[in-house]
C-alpha cells in the first residue's frame, strides 16, 4: 500500500513539474505596430498603383485600336484586316503577360520587403521566450491550434512589443 501511494505521489509530482509554460502572441498585431510597417505598406501601394496605371494605359490602347479596327474593318482589304487582327492579338497577349509579371513582381516585392520585419518580430519573440522562461509561444493569427486555453498561457504580445521598443 505504501509503495502504491509513493508511486502515485511521484507520478503526480512529475506531472505537475512537466506542465509547460506557454505564451501566445498576435504576430500580425506586432508586425503592424512596427514603425517600418506603414513605410513598407506605402511603398508596396505605390508599386501597385504604378502597375495598375500601366495596365490601364495598355487596356486603353487596346480598346482604342479595337474600336478603330471595328469602325474600319469593312473598308480594309483582307491583308490589312489580317494584319490589324494580329496586332490586336499581340497587344492583348503582351497585356496579359504584363499583368502576370506585375502580379509576380508585387508578390515578390511584398515578400522581400516584409521578410526583414518578420525576422525582427521572430527574433523578439525568441528573446521573450528565452528571457521569460516559456517552453513555447504560439501565434494566435495562424489558427494552427483548434483551441488555446488562455487561462493556462500568457499573452506575450506586450512583452514582444516592449522587446522591439514599441509602446
Amino acid at each position: 500500500m505504501k509503495k502504491t501511494l509513493l508511486t502515485l505521489l511521484a507520478l503526480v509530482s512529475l506531472t505537475a513539474a512537466a506542465q509547460s509554460k506557454f505564451g501566445y502572441v498576435s504576430f500580425s498585431e506586432v508586425m503592424k505596430a512596427l514603425p517600418e510597417y506603414p513605410v513598407v505598406e506605402k511603398d508596396l501601394g505605390n508599386l501597385q498603383a504604378n502597375c495598375e496605371k500601366e495596365i490601364a494605359l495598355a487596356e486603353k490602347d487596346i480598346n482604342q485600336r479595337y474600336s478603330e479596327y471595328i469602325d474600319g474593318q469593312e473598308n480594309f482589304p483582307q491583308i490589312i484586316r489580317v494584319k490589324r487582327q494580329k496586332e490586336l492579338q499581340e497587344l492583348m497577349e503582351k497585356s496579359l503577360t504584363f499583368k502576370q509579371e506585375a502580379t509576380k513582381t508585387l508578390r515578390d516585392a511584398r515578400e522581400e520587403m516584409m521578410q526583414p520585419l518578420r525576422n525582427k518580430v521572430s527574433e523578439a519573440i525568441q528573446k521573450v521566450c528565452e528571457e521569460e522562461g516559456y517552453d513555447f509561444i504560439v501565434d494566435t493569427d495562424k489558427q494552427a491550434y483548434l483551441a488555446i486555453n488562455k487561462k493556462n498561457g500568457f499573452d506575450v504580445t506586450a512583452s514582444v512589443k516592449k522587446q522591439l521598443g514599441i509602446e
